[in-house]
């Protein structure tokens, strides 16, 4: 699904300063919004070609950098949704989906007060929210029966912030699921339940 809209979109959006920037919402809870690295992009959208998801969901969508790269290599007739807490954030971020012509809709709001409201289930996934966050979502996401048995899990910054990611990596150990840390510069965890 690599259009012209979305390459223009994609080389725009890589110029973005990796470092991030921090931001609070109109609620005023403190947030950090950084790109994917570079290393990471190509490497999303392969991992969603490769695993072929109807629907897929993103938490974590920030300016839609990665939800472009999902979203390119997601089959015709799929659909993404992704979550951003930041409600002008995510009014920007879907104006650009629509521009390019991608099957996303951005659900603004605390990412488990989404996800309760989600009802379908979701072939692939991708964690790249708060970091202390990922297995609180990830239990929600089973318990909601949102995921399940083939479901692709992808999580950024499983390397670079290790600590924070420690229960939600424990999670794969403790409960037998493999799954592979990609080194990449912040680390991408892969793995099918």
């Amino acid at each position: 699904m690599r259009t012209e809209k979305i390459e223009a979109a994609i080389a725009e959006l890589e110029t973005y300063a990796k470092h991030g920037e921090s931001y609070t919402n109109a609620d005023g809870r403190y947030g950090w919004r950084n790109p994917i690295r570079a290393d990471t992009g190509g490497l999303l959208q392969a991992l969603a070609l490769t695993a072929s998801p109807k629907r897929a969901l993103e938490i974590g969508t920030a300016h839609g950098l990665s939800a472009l790269y999902l979203v390119s290599g997601m089959p015709t007739g799929s659909h993404l949704d992704t979550i951003e807490f930041h409600e002008e954030v995510g009014r920007n971020a879907q104006s650009l989906m629509d521009e390019c012509e991608v099957p996303v809709k951005v659900l603004i709001g605390e990412a488990r007060a989404v996800i309760a409201g989600l009802e379908a289930p979701y072939d692939l996934v991708f964690f790249d929210a708060q970091k202390n966050q990922y297995h609180p979502q990830l239990l929600d996401l089973l318990e909601r029966k949102l995921i399940g048995p083939g479901t692709v899990l992808l999580a950024d910054n499983v390397i670079d912030r290790e600590e924070e990611c420690r229960p939600f990596l424990d999670w794969f150990v403790e409960q037998g699921v493999e799954h592979h840390v990609v080194p990449t510069e912040c680390g991408l965890l892969v793995a099918r339940l």
